[in-house]
């Protein structure tokens, strides 16, 4: 367990490493209140466990939650104070995130640190954010891990050919996540599902690992102009980080699944095999603002700061 003096020096170090990072790069660091209205929260529908929310009542009997993380609350104040997009807006924080689980391993707060890109969908500006990702976990001392590069579309475009019910798309995703191609076999078995479709969706699957051999196998199925255009779009994605410097970090997965399900594009995942869980989380959300009635569309990632420094003090250990 980290003693309370560790905590401090890492908060500071991560915030050093992010200052000098993005301020560079036009982002400026911002900091949120830490209660929210619960119905923030209650209006996304989201896979993300209400039962997770630490809730407080005030004396007007109004709920309220402890943030269980940023990009929401971030997204309601710039919908206040923006509106619409008529500039791009680039922010950083280091924020501490609120969220109650039945692991009671699990704390139930915990740091998060990420960077957030208000700005029109374009493969230039997912790269960047991909890009400083990866330079953050390399200034922080990191150099073994990998990015897993995704799209939430590939999903959304397979399951609206599928027209399943909400329990039934669940249950596809959990498979997919899983790497379960017994249990999604059977599904599309008993669900008659078309041998072409089936065949697309049992093979996002296996489609991870070195970008070009995932593509170049998806390709070998049949897919329709938005399957098409998505994989061009990923690979023009994966080819502007290539030409950042950190291609070798950066894999491949189009089954990827997050438990945020409010991605509309890119997402990716980063990892190290010194710890069992992600480093870092993010992708392009561009319709979630719609819920505070504005248009910011949007891409981010948030670090979980304590798995990051778990990694880094391993690895001085076994260096």
């Amino acid at each position: 367990m980290r003693n309370l003096f560790q905590s401090a020096e890492e908060e500071f170090e991560i915030r050093k490493v992010f200052r000098s990072s993005f301020l560079p790069k036009g982002y400026r660091e911002v900091n949120l209140p830490v209660l929210e209205s619960y119905e923030t929260y209650e209006s996304l529908q989201t896979i993300q466990n209400r039962k997770s929310l630490l809730k407080l009542i005030d004396h007007t009997g109004d709920i309220f939650v402890l943030r269980p993380d940023v990009t929401i609350p971030l997204m309601r104040e710039l919908a206040t104070t923006h509106g619409n997009l008529d500039e791009e807006v680039r922010c950083w924080y280091v924020q501490s995130v609120f969220r109650q689980s039945d692991d009671l391993t699990i704390p139930t707060e915990r740091r998060q640190a990420g960077i957030e890109l208000f700005s029109n969908q374009s493969a230039e500006n997912d790269a960047e954010v991909i890009g400083l990702a990866c330079l953050a976990l390399t200034e922080l001392g990191l150099h073994d891990f990998k990015i897993e590069l995704g799209h939430a579309g590939i999903l959304q475009e397979l399951i609206r050919i599928l027209q399943l019910t909400k329990d039934e798309q669940l249950q596809v995703k959990s498979f997919i996540q899983m790497k379960n191609s017994g249990e999604l076999a059977n599904f599309l078995q008993q669900h008659n599902v078309k041998n072409q479709t089936k065949d697309l969706l049992l093979e996002t699957i296996f489609s991870y690992g070195e970008a070009t051999s995932v593509f170049n196998r998806f390709r070998e199925h049949p897919l329709n102009n938005q399957l098409s255009s998505i994989i061009q779009y990923i690979e023009a994605v994966y080819e502007l980080v290539l030409e950042s410097g950190f291609g070798n970090h950066v894999t491949v997965d189009l089954g990827m699944v997050n438990e945020m399900d409010y991605y509309s594009g890119i997402q990716f995942q980063g990892f190290s095999n010194k710890i069992g869980k992600p480093l870092l989380m993010g992708g392009r959300y561009d319709e979630v603002s719609q819920n505070f009635g504005a248009q910011l569309p949007a891409v981010g990632f948030a670090c979980d700061v304590e798995a990051i420094f778990t990694v880094k003090n391993n690895s001085a250990k076994t260096g």
